[in-house]
């Protein structure tokens, strides 16, 4: 099945950071910073590759995406699309997500509906995953897990991550995920798929507008020829840049 990188944890990269998968285009839905107050995102993007599950999803081409989040105590609430300009690809994501922090411990769970609308397909998926924030150097240790129906198979990334504060406007994050396929990727091979080193950074315009950006450099792992799935299992190396506006 074909799926994004949820990246409701993008603006949870931004705000609420996990409502599936990994970042690049998926819904992130995930913990949110807010308490008693409902807090909205919109963030508009640019990838040069759809990074999906270490794949190169759309064989080089580029995706654009939109999408909206919002956010009240532990409970969000997000919508994404994406679109390919260079080929016939439209991805439509729905989701909820409930949050929760214990210590330095922060924990979710998620729902998330996916309509692949240029091929009139769907699916559904649950996510759950924790971060781990208590390492020295502070360092962030995380794990998510998300499970489709359609497949009846689940894709898991553990990633470590370290943000830093460049000025009092930009702040650059380093992670390195590593993603482990059983099932999810149906036609691919189960184990170890790839890891990679991931640089974003992000500079606040103003208290409710920011700027996004980022590089990834992805390294197969266990590549198997013979197999479909593992066709778009390759090396690559892909940006993104994005607006979002915070409320």
């Amino acid at each position: 099945m074909k799926k994004t990188a949820l990246s409701f944890a993008c603006w949870i990269t931004s705000v609420f950071a996990l409502f599936g998968q990994g970042p690049e285009g998926q819904l992130l839905l995930g913990q949110s910073d807010a308490h008693d107050s409902l807090e909205t995102n919109v963030h508009i993007g640019w990838e040069s590759r759809y990074f999906s599950e270490g794949r190169d999803s759309l064989s080089g081409v580029s995706l654009l995406s939109g999408s909206f989040e919002m956010a009240l105590e532990r409970l969000a609430f997000g919508i994404w699309y994406g679109n390919s300009p260079d080929q016939s690809y439209d991805e439509l994501q729905m989701g909820v997500a409930w949050s929760e922090s214990i210590g330095d411990f922060e924990f979710y769970g998620s729902y998330t509906h996916l309509r692949f609308i240029s091929d009139g397909a769907h699916d559904n998926e649950i996510g759950a995953g924790v971060t781990w924030s208590g390492l020295p150097h502070e360092i962030a240790l995380s794990a998510d897990v998300y499970y489709s129906f359609e497949a009846e198979g689940y894709f898991a990334e553990i990633s470590a991550s370290r943000e830093f504060a460049l000025s009092e406007q930009l702040t650059l994050n380093i992670s390195t995920p590593f993603g482990i396929n059983q099932g999810y990727v149906s036609d691919g091979h189960n184990g170890a798929n790839f890891i990679a080193l991931r640089l974003d950074l992000e500079y606040a315009i103003s208290d409710s507008c920011f700027l996004s950006a980022h590089a990834t450099q992805s390294w197969t792992i266990d590549q198997n020829a013979t197999l479909p799935g593992d066709d778009s299992l390759i090396d690559f190396f892909h940006l993104g840049l994005g607006v979002g506006w915070k409320f």
